[in-house]
């Protein structure tokens, strides 16, 4: 079933039939004297702080209602990699990411398409390992820059496509799956001799060695490479794991890099790797022009139940301080001064739930930390998510024989779809998910059982464990909501009560832009979570639900356009990216331009 309209928020009620009028509604307004501004969507998250967030007001509270469908465009359909990607808008023209790790230039007034990048020397994906995933691109120094899955690094022309060069950023890809699902990050480090690309290998929970590393942008040359590992705290183990699965932060004045670091591998099993497994599921700062590490705060420690930092960092100011927003799908999330990595909220080392005799084999680490700013993510599992013969489990029980139920898990908590941030309401916004997860893990993983290793997450029946039960139970849910940064309160959330959140959200002046997995675009007051549009995305050919990194919001000509990735989730398969802007601000600007072209004449 389709999620029904959220129309009521923890901070207001908002009848649905007063929504459907305004919708119907004709109403008059205004638009301000439109100029012919050029405001691009330079970086993944629009800017290097990852802050999601556009000071433009054209469409505002006042009009939104007013949004109409001004393009789409559906591109190749052939290959089953997740569209995640976001647009960038960069000197009037948008690049995007296609369904195998291709790459179109368009026009983002139209959705005309300028060009077609095909790697057509990139192995075939149903031959490829990693994740099949792409997060989009990045400008800079008259280049385009795309990651594949193949784990080579390309730079683009960006009037033609034409490939100026490739690099291979992992020599093992071809043996341990590495590949490239982040959208780079582009910078000029502080005392650097050359600009930098930063890029990271994905694929963690298959045995691939998480890094980041940083390219010279003129010829695909390493300048440097940090290791997610620390290998004094893993036990003498095999250092795999610790993806970095979202585009970095720079901070130009600390001269630093801060990113988030995934989950340690093997997955549920940590019998292998005893100790604290720095530096995953951490927030980790290093230098932009060595790549030396500068801090690290770890937010779960010896993860085994894939708890992984998976949403990008946010930088923004907190009460004049530099700070740094992070989260992991343990549910908590942690604002610390990026200068020094030390918390600037209360958080308390809590003491994990006892071990049963049966699960001492994982080496709990005795705390985990618990954040004091408030949660989106429910962390109790509801007493309909418990099968027959499971237990519900305390967070942060080990993985057992014993078959248990966790909420949050690997697929709750704060997951991957990215958070914004408003100077305007000191608000991070964000989604929480609820997915109770069961889970039954024995102590029998045989690395001598044939095709079994430690590179194979996920697949313990190839280890020989006996009875290895992971899965989902019952129908998923959660919220799209804001947290304000000053108090560590939730602000207000809006339930999305049939579907699981899986697109990151915008924020553009006053207001807030989203959608879901069923297909139904959103804005809202940023200040209040008050629904003031919806969209029906399977109204246009080929859209379906939401599974990317959320809207960008650019202006072009006087036009503010919202683009939102509508390229299929489990409820609704598809390939679209949809743009909006309003019929006033378009028409107005077809006139200046016809009468300027008049005057040409």
């Amino acid at each position: 079933m389709r999620n029904q309209l959220p129309v009521r928020s923890t901070q207001f009620s908002f009848p649905l039939s007063k929504f459907a009028i305004a919708l119907l509604c004709c109403c008059a307004f205004s638009i301000e004297p439109l100029f012919a501004q050029e405001v691009d969507w330079a970086y993944h998250g629009h800017d290097q702080s990852n802050t999601r967030y556009q000071n433009i007001d054209q469409i505002n509270p006042s009009n939104v209602s007013q949004l109409k469908l001004a393009w789409s465009f559906t591109g190749s359909t052939a290959y089953p990699v997740s569209p995640e990607m976001t647009p960038i808008v960069v000197d009037g023209v948008m690049y995007i990411t296609g369904l195998n790790n291709d790459v179109y230039a368009l026009n983002p007034t139209t959705g005309k398409q300028i060009w077609h990048y095909i790697p057509s020397d990139m192995p075939a994906p149903s031959t490829l390992i990693s994740n099949n995933e792409n997060k989009g691109v990045v400008y800079g120094q008259g280049l385009i820059f795309a990651g594949r899955r193949d784990a080579n690094l390309v730079a683009l022309n960006p009037k033609t496509g034409a490939v100026v060069w490739k690099t291979l950023v992992d020599a093992d890809a071809a043996i341990d799956g590495a590949g490239i699902t982040i959208a780079p990050q582009y910078i000029v480090a502080s005392g650097g001799t050359v600009p930098e690309v930063l890029v990271s290998v994905s694929t963690g929970d298959f045995g691939v060695r998480g890094h980041m590393d940083a390219y010279n942008p003129a010829t695909g040359k390493l300048l440097w490479r940090f290791y997610t590992q620390e290998p004094a705290s893993w036990g003498g183990a095999q250092l795999v794991g610790g993806s970095v699965w979202q585009t970095p932060t720079f901070d130009p004045t600390l001269n630093m890099v801060l990113f988030g670091v995934g989950n340690p591998a093997v997955d549920y099993l940590a019998a292998e790797r005893p100790g604290a497994n720095l530096y995953t599921c951490s927030m980790v700062a290093i230098d932009a022009t060595t790549g030396e590490l500068q801090w690290f705060f770890q937010m779960v420690h010896h993860d085994m139940w894939d708890f992984d930092s998976a949403q990008p960092v946010v930088l923004f100011n907190w009460n004049g301080v530099p700070a740094i927003y992070g989260t992991t799908k343990a549910g908590y999330s942690f604002i610390l001064d990026r200068a020094s990595g030390e918390s600037l909220f209360p958080y308390e080392e809590v003491a994990v739930p006892p071990t049963p005799a049966n699960a001492t084999f994982q080496h709990p680490w005795p705390t985990q930390p618990v954040s004091s700013i408030e949660s989106l993510a429910p962390h109790q599992v509801e007493p309909w998510s418990v099968p027959p013969g499971a237990v519900a489990v305390p967070q942060f029980t080990p993985p057992s024989p014993t078959l248990s139920v966790f909420q949050p898990n690997m697929q709750a908590g704060y997951r991957w779809a990215p958070a914004a941030y408003s100077p305007r309401t000191h608000m991070i916004y964000s989604h929480g998910i609820y997915l109770p997860w069961v889970e039954q893990v024995e102590d029998n993983y045989d690395l001598n059982v044939p095709n079994c290793t430690a590179k194979a997450a996920h697949a313990f029946i190839l280890c020989g464990v006996a009875q290895d039960y992971t899965t989902t139970q019952g129908v998923g849910s959660g919220v799209f909501g804001a947290i304000n940064t000053l108090t560590g309160k939730v602000a207000w959330s809006i339930p999305m009560l049939t579907s699981v959140p899986a697109s990151g959200m915008t924020v553009a002046g006053d207001l807030v832009f989203f959608a879901d997995a069923t297909g139904l675009m959103y804005a809202a007051s940023a200040a209040t979570g008050e629904i003031l549009w919806v969209f029906d995305a399977l109204t246009v050919p080929g859209a379906a639900g939401a599974k990317s990194t959320g809207p960008a919001v650019y202006e072009i000509g006087g036009v503010e356009y919202v683009t939102q990735e509508l390229g299929g989730t489990s409820f609704v398969k598809g390939n679209a990216l949809v743009a909006f802007a309003l019929p006033a601000a378009v028409a107005a600007a077809a006139e200046k331009s016809a009468a300027g072209k008049a005057r040409v004449k």
